[in-house]
């Protein structure tokens, strides 16, 4: 019985040594499962170093205005009695001219660093004061000593220096904050980060505008001109508040994008950086020129109105390390194939043992290029930690065969698909297409080569 068993075991041993490899090749699984979520962590990690950073330095800025905001009263009859209810009116800019010049920095918490910029902003344009008589506002019952210019701000520590409005020839000086009763701060989704929102008035400045009265509200138009210096992270936008609304921006980020719900209608980007500029009308969007404080409807969809640019970094070595691992599996199936099939044709028995070592030598390669890429960038980092793989692995197996010519075959193997995975990793439109038809290509040489050991692997 003894020999019988024994017999049997050697009879099926290729089959025994395959479902073996193909039991560990699925054990793998765990520790690349643990290797992302080690990179979800670090990603978190620096997630919230970058947050420090910016929230010290200026978050991401969305500038609204000016608008002029003009209050008055309001005579009800209710119950056979008049009733006086204080009321604001946000009179938008006829025109507005934006124009924007961004230079954007590194700062560095421990071997993190997030981009942030410093802005000089110049906002230009005018005001209608006769659009205050088409909205049914009668200039008696406006109060003029309260009529206020405000600027909506999402960041004021971005705030670098005394912002003032230079308006027919006197220079006023804006306070904090937004003094307005039952103003709307006016939310909005943040792009494609629809749990992210933002809100156009909830901080800004404000200046009050003594040379406004109702003789100077006649004329035809009152020119204003803002200057503000200001810092932020991330991305910059701007609200499409004037019934023409004209914005340049120009910096030396060369990898933006642009956002929001108006693209740029002329723009050039380089190494050197981008310059881009918007023309937005007032038939292009859904308020109108006079929207009263209290309506929410017409507030938000202004905050859905913003458009800007977004300062991305280029390579973002985290998602490219997830994409890695993702085809780890693969490069350990096929490795194991490789060595499977070297020891069946030239009859080179490899230990269980030693399949072990190289798959642990193949997952730690993910634990190298994690921890390289944050300091080497991703690109010199997977080829540090390729070669550092590919020439132990070589010279391991090329020791255990027992011929430098198996141990090199396996080398080669290794260097092709990290130089594969590679240029999958590099790709994004066609990165579909040409995975698909790199496995294909592989399917069929292993189909070719495994005619000659089939016969010894189900030899039943």
């Amino acid at each position: 019985m003894e020999t019988e068993k024994r017999n049997l075991i050697e009879r099926y041993s290729t089959t025994i040594k395959a479902f073996s490899v193909a039991i560990l090749t699925v054990m793998l699984l765990i520790p690349l499962a643990m290797i992302q979520s080690l990179i979800r962590e670090r990603q978190n990690t620096r997630q919230g170093a970058v947050q420090e950073i910016t929230s010290k330095w200026g978050g991401e800025q969305t500038v609204t205005g000016p608008c002029l905001v003009v209050p008055y009263e309001e005579i009800r009859v209710e119950d056979k009695k008049e009733i006086t209810v204080n009321r604001n009116l946000l009179v938008l800019p006829e025109t507005l001219d934006v124009k924007i010049s961004t230079r954007v920095e590194k700062r560095k918490r421990g071997i993190y660093d997030a981009s942030v910029y410093g802005s000089d902003i110049v906002l230009s344009g005018q005001f209608d004061g006769s659009v205050i008589t088409r909205q049914n506002v009668q200039l008696s019952q406006v109060k003029w000593d309260d009529v206020r210019i405000i600027i909506g701000l999402s960041d004021l520590k971005g705030i670098k220096d005394n912002v003032s409005l230079q308006s027919n020839g006197q220079t006023t000086t804006f306070d904090p904050g937004i003094p307005v009763e039952n103003l709307e701060t006016g939310r909005g989704e943040a792009g494609k980060n629809a749990n992210i929102t933002y809100e156009l008035f909830r901080v800004g400045l404000n200046a009050k505008m003594d040379s406004l009265n109702p003789d100077s509200a006649l004329q035809e138009t009152f020119p204003f001109t803002v200057s503000l210096k200001l810092n932020g992270s991330h991305g910059l936008y701007i609200v499409p508040t004037g019934k023409t609304t004209t914005a340049a921006i120009r910096s030396d980020w060369a990898t933006p994008s642009f956002d929001g719900e108006f693209l740029p209608q002329t723009r050039d980007i380089d190494k050197a950086g981008f310059s881009a500029e918007w023309r937005v009308l007032d038939l292009n969007r859904s308020f109108g020129q006079a929207i009263r404080s209290d309506d929410s409807n017409a507030i938000n969809q202004m905050a859905s109105s913003r458009f800007g640019v977004r300062f991305i970094q280029a390579v973002d070595q985290y998602q490219q390390n997830m994409r890695s691992v993702k085809y780890g599996i693969l490069i350990v199936l096929l490795t194991f194939v490789v060595v499977f099939f070297i020891e069946l044709l030239q009859k080179k028995p490899v230990n269980p043992f030693q399949y072990i070592l190289v798959g642990l030598a193949l997952v730690l390669f993910y634990t190298l290029l994690l921890s390289m890429s944050e300091l080497l960038g991703f690109n010199l980092a997977y080829l540090a930690a390729a070669v550092m793989t590919t020439l132990l692995i070589m010279f391991h197996m090329g020791s255990i065969l027992k011929s430098r010519k198996n141990g090199f075959l396996v080398g080669t193997l290794l260097a092709f698909l990290y130089l594969f995975i590679f240029i999958l990793i590099q790709m994004e439109s066609y990165a579909l297409l040409v995975g698909s038809l790199g496995l294909f290509a592989i399917l069929a040489v292993i189909m070719y080569y495994s005619k000659k050991v089939t016969s010894s692997l189900f030899s039943f």
